[in-house]
C-alpha cells in the first residue's frame, strides 16, 4: 500500500533530522572546510544524492546546524530568566541543563565553536552567531546581575562572568569528544556554579 502524503512528509522530516543529527557531529569534529557532503551522507548512513534532496551544499547543512543551536541556546536562558525562583536558582536551572545537554550532545556548543573559528562561513551562519553573540550574551549578563543585586553572585564584571561560563561550556564539550577523557567524572552542577558563588 503506498504511503499517505502526511506518511511521506513525516518520513522527510525523520530524514532530515537524522541528517542534521550526524553531519552535526561531523561538523563538530572536522569543521565545515574539511567536512565533505559524502561524510554527512556516510555518516547519516544515507546514500550521497539523498542529502541534495533536503540540502543544496554542504554550507546550507551547515546554516541550518548553527541557526538550531542559536536558538535552543538563546530558548534555554530566557527560559531560565522566567521560571519562578531566586536568581541564583535561575542559574542552578541553566547550569544542569545546558551541563546535560552537554554531557548528552557535545557537538551542540562545538558547531558554535567552528562556526566562530571558520573564515568560510556563510553570511548567514555569521547573522546567525551574531544575534546568538548579542540575545544570549545579554541574557546571561542579566541573569548573572540580578544575581549580583540579590547579593547571591560574586561581585565580578558580568560580562567576564559570563565569558567564564560560556569558555567553560566549550570547554566541557570539546573534552566530552576526546576518547582518553571518558574515565574522568563530568562535572556537577555545583561545580560549575562556584564561577559564580560570593
Amino acid at each position: 500500500m503506498p504511503r499517505t502524503e502526511e506518511q511521506n512528509q513525516r518520513l522527510k522530516e525523520e530524514r532530515r533530522r537524522a541528517l542534521l543529527a550526524a553531519a552535526r557531529r561531523v561538523f563538530a569534529r572536522k569543521g565545515l572546510a574539511a567536512s565533505k557532503m559524502t561524510d554527512l551522507a556516510a555518516a547519516a548512513g544515507i546514500s550521497y544524492g539523498l542529502v541534495y534532496h533536503y540540502f543544496p551544499d554542504k554550507e546550507s547543512v551547515f546554516a541550518a546546524l548553527v541557526e538550531e543551536a542559536v536558538q535552543q541556546g538563546i530558548q534555554l536562558v530566557v527560559e531560565a530568566r522566567q521560571r519562578s525562583g531566586s536568581p541564583w536558582e535561575q542559574l542552578q536551572w541553566l547550569c544542569a541543563r545546558v551541563l546535560d545537554g552537554v554531557q548528552r550532545e557535545p557537538s551542540f556548543p562545538l558547531i558554535l565553536v567552528q562556526a566562530h573559528a571558520s573564515e568560510s562561513v556563510p553570511g548567514p551562519v555569521g547573522q546567525a552567531l551574531e544575534r546568538y553573540s548579542s540575545q544570549f550574551f545579554q541574557q546571561l549578563v542579566a541573569l548573572i546581575e540580578a544575581g549580583q543585586d540579590a547579593g547571591q553572585v560574586v561581585r565580578t564584571p558580568a560580562a567576564e562572568l559570563a565569558w567564564m561560563w560560556l569558555a567553560t561550556i566549550q570547554g566541557l564539550a570539546l573534552m566530552r569528544i576526546l576518547p582518553h577523557m571518558n574515565h574522568v567524572p563530568y562535572p556537577k552542577t555545583n561545580t560549575l556554579l562556584r564561577l559564580f558563588a560570593p
